[in-house]
């Protein structure tokens, strides 16, 4: 016995074209909103970064009017790694010092050098370590300037942004402070905060006769 499919029919067209009004609309405001939110990062990343570099301050609260905290924000410093930057270099200091880790491999056609990937991972290690690209040998406690090796950075400085979470003191968390402040017209989140006025320059002495 065969069995007769529903028919599907179609949605309530103002129904339809309500949600579909409402979802792209949504989605403009969200565009509008991710152009103006990268806008003020970058701005606030530029101030914190001044900030830093003037007072050495690596942690600031964010408030409302009010004084209220409902956030902060973190400097988290950039990561730095040893690395070989000028393998030749690296390999004729190898090579003189320590020819024991120094070879030659042949393939067809050409022959390269080989650095014991171990020892290279030591020397980088105590580079790593000493914070700068010198290596003291273990055994006879001579110290190399190591050449081709430098420390660069592996990850830059960046800030940590979080809201406040809720205590016994403060029962709504960061998000629910700003919906509020928000919904009071205390904070306008359409107007970009307005720099300050530049000092009048120096006027410029007057000529002498």
């Amino acid at each position: 016995m065969s069995t007769v499919e529903k028919k599907v029919e179609a949605p309530d067209p103002e129904y339809l074209a309500a949600v579909l009004r409402h979802r792209q609309a949504m989605r403009a405001q969200l565009d509008r909103a991710e152009e103006m939110f990268d806008d003020v990062s970058r701005q606030a990343a530029k101030l914190l970064t001044q900030q830093y570099q003037a007072t050495r301050s690596t942690k600031a609260d964010v408030t409302l009017d009010d004084g209220t905290k409902f956030a902060t924000v973190t400097r988290v410093g950039g990561e730095a790694e040893a690395r070989v930057v000028d393998r030749p270099a690296f390999e004729a200091w190898v090579r003189d010092t320590y020819p024991e880790y120094f070879d030659f491999r042949i393939v067809p056609a050409r022959t390269e050098v080989v650095v014991d990937e171990q020892f290279t991972a030591r020397v980088l290690g105590a580079v790593n370590a000493a914070n700068t690209p010198r290596y003291a040998d273990p055994d006879t406690g001579e110290l190399h300037d190591v050449p081709g090796v430098a420390i660069q950075p592996t990850k830059s400085p960046h800030f940590r942004w979080l809201f406040s979470k809720t205590s016994k003191n403060q029962p709504r968390d960061g998000r629910a402070l700003v919906a509020e402040a928000v919904a009071a017209k205390r904070l306008d989140l359409d107007t970009p905060p307005t720099p300050p006025a530049l000092p009048p320059a120096d006027e410029p002495a007057p000529e002498q006769p």
